[in-house]
């Protein structure tokens, strides 16, 4: 009986035989992808965590980070070849994936992510952004010793406070906007005054770059598929600025109409905010009608935004990136069946009504005059 418990228990007192000191371990937080050298080649950067030396002080410990660039003809062949300058490369921590604007205007991003998304240690929620700069460049900036991947990734979290972020595409989103209408904005990362910085976004349509958006692009795309968190609408008063500040969305309601092949998608939101600046001397907060035309300003400044980055839509880029699709292929099925292959052409011609009720709850401790 004794010799029957030592065999059962022997295989429990060896541990993890084949666990690995983390000292052995390449730990990545970010890739980026350029376009090679060589003709048929793309170059891949992985952003590597190295953990601190024993030299580091006691509650000072902090990961620092090493890049790895390999040039191959294949992200998998590339990830391969890293391992013959650093040690056995985990992808079970990356946060993103920087993807450079012309690798995208030459090779499908389909095939891009096509690895990470077969790769079952890679996270579906690692983040996917585009550069106009080299990844290598973006990656390599580094302020006060902090890990370029992470100050990335945390930069997402500013969109309640401002609309000029689109919302995050993970790997799993755009692995699943490719296999349905191919149409999608994707989140851009530069380089101002030496730091990282959010900044524009591309289009990509049938898996491909087809147009670059600013700023005041991604914010009025954000209020056409109601994504709006937070931020500011500027605005004039008799002349002088104001700002009023998002506070949430109330409702948002799509419909879509088909006249024939002709369609027709009516949106209506509302929103919350706080009047947070004005110029004005002659300013009424306590007055209604006061704030009844900040509120019809401000609205029509929203629409404006809107209408430009809709002609832009439909005429520039001929895609329709918002998702609006999905409404028509909930709302009329068999239409959507028919026709789903000329999305891109039905959105282009089709009529786009849109409509914002702003009102504005509060205006701080400022009040005017009473």
């Amino acid at each position: 009986m004794k010799r029957l418990w030592w065999i059962l228990v022997i295989p429990l007192l060896t541990g993890c035989w084949d666990s690995k000191n983390i000292e052995e371990l390449s730990l990545v937080v970010g890739v980026g992808i350029d376009k090679g050298k060589k003709k048929d080649e793309i170059m891949l950067t992985q952003q590597i965590l190295v953990p601190p030396g024993n030299s580091v002080q006691e509650n000072q410990a902090q990961l620092k980070f090493k890049n790895v660039t390999v040039s191959a003809k294949t992200l998998h062949e590339a990830i391969r070849d890293s391992l013959l300058i650093t040690n056995t490369v985990l992808t079970n921590h990356q946060r993103i994936m920087l993807i450079n604007e012309a690798v995208l205007r030459k090779i499908p991003m389909e095939a891009i992510i096509n690895q990470s998304i077969r790769d079952n240690n890679t996270r579906r929620s690692c983040l996917v952004l585009l550069t106009k700069r080299p990844t290598k460049e973006i990656l390599g900036r580094s302020e006060d010793g902090e890990i370029p991947s992470n100050v990335i990734y945390e930069l997402k979290d500013n969109d309640n406070r401002t609309n000029k972020i689109l919302p995050p595409l993970t790997l799993g989103k755009a692995s699943s906007s490719l296999q349905s209408d191919g149409s999608f904005a994707i989140q851009a990362v530069d380089i101002r005054s030496g730091k990282l910085k959010l900044e524009g976004a591309g289009v990509i349509n049938n898996s491909k770059l087809v147009g670059v958006m600013n700023d005041e692009d991604i914010a009025a795309l954000n209020w056409l598929n109601g994504k709006v968190k937070g931020g500011i609408v500027e605005a004039e008063q008799h002349g002088e600025p104001l700002s009023v500040e998002i506070i949430n969305r109330t409702r948002r309601k799509i419909t879509t109409e088909l006249d024939g092949d002709h369609l027709t998608i009516n949106i209506k939101v509302g929103y919350t905010g706080r009047l947070s600046e004005d110029w004005y001397g002659k300013e009424n907060s306590f007055d209604e009608a006061y704030i009844k035309e900040i509120e019809r300003i401000g609205e029509d400044e929203v629409k404006k935004d809107v209408e430009k980055i809709v002609y832009k839509l439909q005429n520039e880029y001929k895609t329709g990136v918002a998702g609006l699709y999905r409404y028509v292929e909930n709302q009329h099925p068999k239409f959507w069946e028919k026709n789903k292959q000329k999305w891109d052409e039905i959105f282009s011609k089709a009529d786009i009504n849109y409509e914002v009720d702003l009102r504005i709850v509060d205006f701080g401790s400022k009040g005017g005059i009473k």
